[in-house]
């Protein structure tokens, strides 16, 4: 065990030398207990115990963690709940028991269009509109263990429903500034994570906005789809770009939303029919997603890191009732089934 992590401990024994059960472990030993237990019973030991607080939210508890194997897959959830569109949105965990529950938030959040990325540890919060009117240059980085927001170094440009995306340690994000300011030399930028700076990269500027965009892992390719309803790949690694001219016919902006990539597939809401739908990134015809028939009027989609589709969709019963559903994939016959 290294001096620090020893340091906490025996700095938090000290309060009690008398204290029962978990300190009269060994300290590995009592490392070792903690590094299993949930996030959630982690938090609720730091609140109701003054002794352990310091270890539970230390650095070197959350390492040993993930090196056991032992971090949770948390889902996140921003959304509005004022009806003044000018406030900054609400932030909730979704919890074990499918509840959301409400975690710090951020006064000084654009109230509308930003972009977001989660990241290993947290998510990064880009751009926005301010009053529903005015871009912003700023990000925040929303820390997924100790729920606290950092401001990081602001982007080159304002920017609004920008194309965001992490491939290799890096944002590379597009689009989204005013057109008469816009130019191939601000038009997109990259974000260094782990020196936190930004760069520029070279993405033509594209006539049209890019509507949907997604990280195709295992190609750390970026996939997206211009408002003009053509399709472009980037490999942002060795700043490659290609565009296909032929337009796809069946996608029309704004009916084929919340993209996401499983594995080498694409998944989307189909805000038309209320429907899961998936393609193969090369053909982009899109079917839905089959046994889900009775699951409909989806209002959010979104994958986890489990493989599986989180789908959210608002309750008849009450307006304040958010309801979720975790779903599991299968390929069956050139199907998808649910």
């Amino acid at each position: 065990m290294n001096g620090r992590k020893a340091g906490i401990i025996a700095t938090a024994g000290q309060e009690d030398e008398n204290s029962p059960g978990l300190w009269s472990l060994p300290d590995e030993v009592a490392v070792n207990c903690l590094a299993q237990i949930s996030r959630f019973d982690l938090a609720a030991l730091a609140i109701a115990s003054k002794i352990h607080r310091s270890l539970v939210s230390s650095p070197e508890l959350l390492e040993l963690r993930r090196q056991k194997g032992c971090t949770e897959t948390c889902f996140y959830v921003c959304m509005r709940v004022s009806p003044d569109p000018s406030r900054p949105p609400r932030w909730f965990i979704l919890s074990p028991h499918h509840r959301l529950n409400p975690i710090p938030w951020n006064p000084s959040q654009a109230s509308e269009s930003s972009s977001y990325v989660a990241v290993d540890g947290g998510i990064y919060v880009l751009g926005g509109l301010i009053d529903g009117r005015h871009r912003t240059r700023d990000v925040w980085f929303l820390d997924c263990f100790y729920h606290t927001w950092t401001r990081v170094p602001s982007m080159k440009m304002p920017r609004a429903s920008a194309s965001a995306n992490l491939v290799d340690g890096r944002i590379y994000v597009s689009g989204g500034c005013v057109e008469e300011k816009a130019n191939p030399t601000n038009w997109s930028e990259v974000f260094d994570i782990k020196t936190q700076t930004w760069g520029h990269w070279y993405l033509p500027k594209l006539r049209f906005g890019i509507c949907q965009s997604v990280v195709i892992e295992e190609e750390k390719k970026v996939y997206a789809v211009d408002e003009g309803r053509r399709s472009l790949y980037l490999l942002p690694s060795e700043c490659l770009f290609w565009r296909f001219s032929k337009r796809i016919d069946d996608f029309i902006p704004g009916t084929k939303n919340d993209w996401c990539a499983i594995g080498k597939l694409l998944f989307c809401r189909g805000t038309t029919c209320g429907r899961i739908l998936w393609c193969e990134p090369n053909e982009l015809r899109w079917k839905p997603v089959k046994g889900l028939e009775e699951l409909y009027d989806i209002c959010r989609l979104s994958s986890n890191s489990a493989g599986n589709i989180v789908t959210f969709w608002n309750s008849h019963l009450r307006q304040t009732w958010l309801w979720s559903a975790e779903i599991s994939l299968r390929r069956e016959q050139g199907e998808i089934w649910g």
